[in-house]
């Protein structure tokens, strides 16, 4: 009777979806302020290559790197452990300076997109954000993060519009306190069995 009631709430648990908020970072509004968001804080990316002041007017977007710039090797951004398992679909815009090679990975390393990028082309550059191709993905576990590999040198890259889809912490406190409640009803239940 006890197992077959917890199995009941946990069903009915599973059935509610948890609703979801969207954390975007478009690196402005303002742009200096970048680093004390939600991407910076949750993940290795670290350091701009450009001042967007040093792009002209039409400026959009950013290049960041983790924490190893211009050694010529792959640019490999990770989301943090906790955060990551919480990322249903994560999207952003990228424009390539270079041909790069985009890999989108889940919480366990596997691939979810893996995709060239064709370079724009220049120079000179055209920064704007019609150069720019939209990618997105879905994972049940997570986003683990995601890495480029360039040819050529890894800064020739720029990143914009990022877009998390997580659960609202209001619907993860509701989920974890009905799973509180469940396991004190059976603490209370197996308490006046044992008096009995």
């Amino acid at each position: 009777m006890m197992l077959r009631s917890l199995l009941t709430v946990l069903a009915l648990a599973a059935a509610v979806p948890l609703h979801a908020g969207v954390l975007t970072e478009d690196f402005g509004s303002p742009y200096a302020g970048w680093e004390t968001r939600w991407f910076a804080q949750n993940s290795n990316a670290t350091r701009v290559f450009f001042d967007p002041n040093d792009r002209g007017n039409n400026v959009t977007g950013l290049t960041v790197f983790d924490g190893n710039p211009f050694d010529g090797g792959q640019v490999r951004i990770l989301f943090d452990a906790d955060f990551a398992r919480t990322i249903r679909n994560f999207s952003f815009d990228i424009l390539g300076y270079n041909q790069q090679t985009l890999d989108v990975f889940d919480i366990d390393g596997n691939s979810l997109l893996n995709v060239v990028i064709t370079p724009v082309a220049g120079p000179p550059y055209d920064f704007a954000q019609s150069g720019y191709t939209r990618f997105s993905v879905d994972s049940t576990n997570g986003i683990g993060g995601f890495s480029l590999l360039p040819f050529g040198a890894e800064y020739n890259y720029s990143i914009d519009n990022l877009a998390a889809t997580v659960p609202e912490p209001a619907s993860w406190a509701l989920m974890i306190g009905g799973f509180g409640l469940v396991g004190a009803a059976l603490r209370r239940r197996r308490g006046a069995s044992a008096l009995a």
